[in-house]
């Protein structure tokens, strides 16, 4: 998966990449720029995107891009600073659909520069990651990125920087078109002052202007209908309600579909309190299939999911992609706050990475409560524990266990124990605590079973490497 998302970024964003070696201007270029300080405006009508950008840049337009995704490119001059602007069109490529929100294509470009071949930065993540709503697109909001690059001086012109690192600020506005992304990207170099960076900042969060189609975020009825005849069984085909609540849509054919919506909100606000990420109009409601018996549910697997009934009768709900499916039996049982924790970090905290101990981890941590994780508290501080570069290295916690069904399903139940000890660790240490949402970002987006990039980003966030970071762990077991 991480080879093929390299690929896709060298071959997608090639405009993107081989802006580290870019020159923006010439020796001369900075002071012609300045001379032709003036507004600058330029339409793209298939894009149905109209840029304008203040003479406060000093933008001059360069030749037109060979890179096939660059659509346009301007150098400029801010205070002390060579800036380089462009236009980069973004295709949905290893999704195989069109995106389906801004941070989708974001995360295009992350991975582009969090390249594992050698082109990009192993450890590479954005400084700053907000977003804004306003009609920036097909979706009415657009995300916003900054960060600090190494920027060489030498190109070999395939994406491969030859150079001596040099500092750039990097600012990228983020928008999504109905069968594409886009990227207005701002480079200056060096970095700007703090004045010049607000200007900046202006500047690219109103230089969009859009006036094509827009989804409704809502999901029209006819959209809901689609979804469910694509992925509901046949059975139950033409038996749907569709309910909105404020983060969900609920697709169902039981009648409890009102009070489970009640229930998915007050697991939103739960897990929101727990991982705080922002809200902003224009996001898509977040799917929930709701059947009115487990046989449904059952049924959903081998035509939804590729899977089967069996897979089906193991589990009590299930996230995937966009939405979560189950059955309407409990409301309070646990299952749906776990199975929400993996919606919504797939579709709103968009930390899809470091592997089953993180992504089951973090789940497991919302759906049980303290003295449930006492066994795996004990087993940590008598040494019987699996070591956590092992443990950080198991490709499924759910399918790790032995073949025999009682072992194995007891040291599956172990492994999730584990895993939600280690988020509590985490968030509720003394050692922990502070900088717990940091390492929740910076070891979510690290490649899934990477452990010298998940020992990477725990040494950025606490500055200790594994081996110190199970020490901590293991005092707090010792403690707990």
């Amino acid at each position: 998966m991480r080879l093929a998302v390299a690929s896709l970024g060298l071959a997608v964003l090639s405009g993107t990449l081989a802006a580290q070696q870019a020159t923006p201007a010439a020796a001369g270029a900075p002071a012609a720029a300045a001379r032709a300080a003036a507004p600058v405006e330029r339409r793209f009508e298939d894009l149905a995107l109209t840029l304008r950008f203040p003479a406060t840049l000093a933008l001059v337009e360069q030749p037109a891009p060979t890179e096939a995704n660059v659509r346009a490119a301007w150098s400029g001059q801010l205070g002390a600073s060579a800036l380089s602007v462009r236009l980069v069109v973004i295709g949905p490529g290893f999704f195989g659909s069109a995106f389906e929100e801004p941070s989708q294509v974001m995360d295009v470009i992350r991975w582009s520069l969090t390249d594992p071949t050698g082109v990009g930065d192993s450890t590479f993540e954005f400084d700053e990651l907000s977003l804004l709503p306003g009609l920036f697109g097909w979706a009415e909001y657009a995300a916003l990125a900054v960060s600090a690059e190494p920027d060489g001086g030498v190109g070999t012109g395939t994406g491969i920087d030859t150079g001596t690192p040099a500092p750039r600020q990097a600012l990228r506005l983020v928008g999504l078109l109905e069968s594409v992304g886009y990227a207005v990207e701002l480079f200056a170099r060096p970095p700007l002052a703090a004045a010049d960076a607000k200007l900046a900042r202006e500047a690219l969060t109103r230089c969009v202007a859009y006036d094509g189609p827009r989804r409704v975020a809502k999901w029209t009825d006819d959209e809901a209908k689609a979804r469910w005849e694509k992925d509901a069984p046949d059975a139950v085909r033409g038996d749907l309600e569709i309910l909105r609540s404020p983060h969900y849509i609920i697709l169902t054919n039981s009648s409890g579909g009102k009070s489970f919506a009640k229930k998915m909100e007050e697991c939103y606000a739960e897990i929101r309190k727990a991982f705080p990420f922002d809200e902003v109009e224009g996001r898509r409601l977040m799917p929930v299939f709701l059947f009115r018996t487990k046989d449904q549910y059952c049924d959903f697997f081998p035509k939804a999911l590729n899977s089967t009934v069996e897979a089906g009768r193991r589990t009590g709900g299930i996230a995937s992609r966009d939405l979560y499916a189950t059955w309407y039996e409990a409301p309070g049982d646990p299952v749906h706050i776990h199975e929400a924790t993996h919606q919504i970090f797939a579709n709103r905290l968009n930390l899809s990475g470091a592997g089953s101990w993180f992504q089951e981890g973090v789940a497991n941590y919302m759906s049980t409560k303290d003295n449930e994780r006492g066994d795996a508290a004990r087993a940590v501080k008598k040494g019987r524990s699996m070591p956590l570069p092992e443990f950080m290295h198991v490709e499924s916690l759910l399918f790790s266990s032995k073949a025999d069904d009682k072992s194995g399903g007891d040291e599956a139940g172990d492994q999730y124990e584990l895993a939600a000890l280690l988020i509590e660790f985490v968030r509720e240490s003394k050692f922990g605590k502070a900088k717990f949402q940091d390492f929740i970002h910076a070891v979510g987006v690290t490649p899934r079973g990477d452990v010298p990039a998940i020992e990477a980003a725990i040494q950025r966030v606490y500055g200790v490497d594994l081996a110190g970071f199970e020490q901590q762990f293991v005092a707090y077991c010792k403690k707990r």
